[in-house]
């Protein structure tokens, strides 16, 4: 086994048990890099920020690990297991990464995990500015006792829209079962056959439409997840290079961007740029409308305007004073409000 530090440079900390104990065998053959991140951070309380922890390939196990199925462009399946601990860099607290699997031991494969880790946790993000927020309002105090404050993503921007396509005019516990379906269709980890990587565009498009109608039970959708795929494939869709241009594009621009995709409407695009790091819009579904009407306008629904004026006042922050105003650091927090998983 190896070990990295990585040249990045908090707080509920889950409970941990050995890999053993998670029921994925022991593999030789890893490597192990720690990445400071400012405190407040916890892998834990980011993995349960949102639903995107109960969908494939994410795993949380018993013991608070965030596990994940990663497959490198030569093909192979790896492991990566996510947690953190107390740093010996001063405010800081180590997200550590474990990969296992082979080349697991390459330098370079564990930058290339490093680097996707980084994506999924946002931990090179300086979210210092809403953490001072936080730090001034009670029904933000959760955030900074327990490091939440980021918002989990997927490694690409492909997966992250096909997930929020099936979660689309749908109960969360239902957009689940869809995206898990999605998700078999990936290479199985040789540790453990059941923890499959995310297919890529060309795996959908050989699955066709017919699978994501009769096994996905995808619905409407089904069309709409093959253009995708197809676009991504020929060409004609570039999500990494939309992916990586987000943090320099204004939310107008992005906002384009992703609204001109295939069954991404506004809400949906809105939901997006939150993963992306563009907080200054909320996704206003009808699970924001339930939770606004009961918790912040005293019974009575509120039109969108209304609740987009209460929180301008947050500016390049309101999304995530909404979001975190409403999180709790225990899992599936939300399902008290609603069976939606919204931003």
């Amino acid at each position: 086994m190896r070990c990295f530090t990585h040249p990045l440079g908090g707080a509920c900390e889950a409970p941990r048990r050995p890999l053993h104990d998670c029921g994925i065998p022991t593999d030789l053959n890893s490597s192990t890099i720690r990445i400071p991140v400012r405190k407040p951070f916890s892998v834990f309380a980011t993995a349960i920020s949102h639903g995107w922890y109960q969908t494939l390939p994410f795993r949380l196990s018993a013991g608070g690990v965030l596990q994940r199925a990663e497959q490198l462009m030569v093909g192979n399946v790896l492991l990566l297991e996510m947690w953190d601990e107390p740093s010996r860099k001063r405010g800081y607290r180590d997200a550590v990464v474990k990969v296992s699997g082979e080349r697991a031991n390459d330098a370079g494969v564990a930058d290339e995990m490093a680097r996707r880790a980084t994506v999924m946790l946002h931990l090179d993000e300086d979210l210092r500015g809403f953490y001072a927020l936080a730090r001034r309002r009670r029904d933000l105090a959760n955030v900074v006792k327990h490091g939440g404050g980021r918002v989990m993503r997927a490694p690409t921007l492909w997966e992250d829209v096909i997930k929020t396509v099936l979660g689309t005019n749908v109960l969360w516990s239902q957009a689940v079962v869809m995206i898990n379906r999605v998700a078999e269709l990936g290479d199985p980890y040789p540790g453990d056959p059941t923890l499959k990587a995310w297919p890529s565009p060309g795996r959908v498009v050989r699955a066709g439409e017919q699978h994501f109608r009769d096994v996905v039970r995808a619905g409407y959708r089904a069309p709409y997840i093959m253009e995708l795929a197809q676009a991504q494939k020929s060409g004609a869709i570039d999500f990494d290079a939309i992916d990586a241009q987000a943090r320099h594009d204004d939310a107008a621009t992005l906002f384009k961007k992703l609204v001109a995709l295939k069954g991404v409407g506004k809400s949906s695009a809105h939901f997006l740029m939150n993963l992306l790091g563009h907080y200054d819009h909320i996704s206003v579904d009808s699970a924001t409308f339930a939770y606004a009407k009961r918790a912040l306008f005293r019974g009575k629904r509120p039109t969108e305007k209304q609740i987009r004026r209460r929180f301008a006042q947050f500016g390049r922050w309101q999304s995530l004073v909404y979001w975190f105003g409403r999180w709790s650091p225990k899992p599936r927090w939300w399902e008290d409000a609603s069976g939606r998983a919204s931003m």
